[in-house]
């Protein structure tokens, strides 16, 4: 009787995009999302109004997710633009039923494909916004004997509380990681990050392409391409049998390195057939060429 109620709810729901303050953006994924499963999938203007029990919401980043997990409905949710970090504790104070298409890279994977190329024995960074629940044990990374990691806490306060913070973490480390973490990296932080280790001659292995392409390492990422295929898989399966896929990364995901850098350093790359044998990354350029 209750799954033949649940399936009479859901078949008066309705399936939205919501990015909090950026209407443009929802429209974008929304006819995106619309022509990728022959559904109407509409943007969602308000998250407190027009919603029914049952209703699947398709959140876009941090802000988003929280407005919706606190509408009195009972509606389901699946996140996007978020890291499985930050979403693993947002979804601890959220009561509706939720699912996310993670951003960036699992943290194991990033160390295994930097150490097939990086020799330097001073300890490894990773910095993340202060507040977030982050640890070597929550990383996973504890009984990792290649690297020495150091995990830290950058503040949210201020541009120079934050630049001190990560100054601190340099003075030990040669290579910083960043988790995807919309808490603390925006626009202005991104820069001063990148600007700082080049001028102390640092690294960051970033979480997304754009900091690669800004001065970052290398970094191992998804597209958004990638991202809404997943996301329209996701919604084909919910409504046509009400089943919540568990979260997950876009497959394969791609690894890109900064040229500069790796000839500055001297550095000799694993070959883009072994990154795609090994961990199963494609290059930048695309699967196929990892086969050339």
């Amino acid at each position: 009787m209750i799954i033949g109620l649940f399936f009479q709810v859901l078949a008066h729901a309705s399936t939205y995009v919501y990015h909090d303050g950026r209407e443009t953006v929802s429209r974008v994924l929304s006819l995106s999302l619309s022509a990728s499963t022959n559904r109407d999938i509409p943007a969602l203007r308000s998250p407190d109004k027009q919603l029914i029990d049952g209703d699947l919401i398709i959140t876009v980043g941090r802000d988003s997710f929280v407005q919706v997990c606190d509408v009195e409905q009972q509606v389901v949710l699946i996140a996007l633009f978020l890291g499985e970090e930050e979403y693993s504790q947002l979804k601890q104070q959220c009561s509706k039923p939720t699912t996310a298409i993670f951003s960036g890279a699992p943290i194991s994977l990033r160390l295994n494909i930097l150490n097939t190329f990086w020799e330097d024995q001073a300890p490894i960074g990773i910095i993340y916004s202060e507040g977030l629940d982050v640890s070597n044990e929550t990383l996973g990374v504890t009984e990792d004997t290649r690297f020495e990691i150091l995990t830290s806490a950058i503040p949210l306060g201020s541009r120079e509380e934050k630049i001190k913070s990560l100054t601190s973490v340099l003075d030990r480390s040669n290579l910083v990681l960043s988790l995807y973490d919309s808490m603390l990296f925006n626009a202005q932080f991104s820069k001063d990050a990148i600007r700082l280790m080049f001028h102390k001659k640092k690294s960051l292995a970033a979480h997304s392409l754009q900091l690669v392409r800004a001065g970052a390492l290398f970094s191992v990422y998804s597209t958004s391409q990638d991202k809404m295929a997943l996301t329209s898989s996701y919604i084909n399966v919910f409504e046509a049998s009400a089943t919540l896929m568990p979260s997950s990364y876009p497959s394969p995901l791609k690894v890109a390195f900064n040229p500069y850098l790796i000839r500055m350093y001297g550095l000799v790359l694993p070959t883009d057939q072994f990154l795609m044998d090994k961990f199963g990354v494609c290059p930048e350029s695309g699967c196929q060429k990892a086969f050339y």
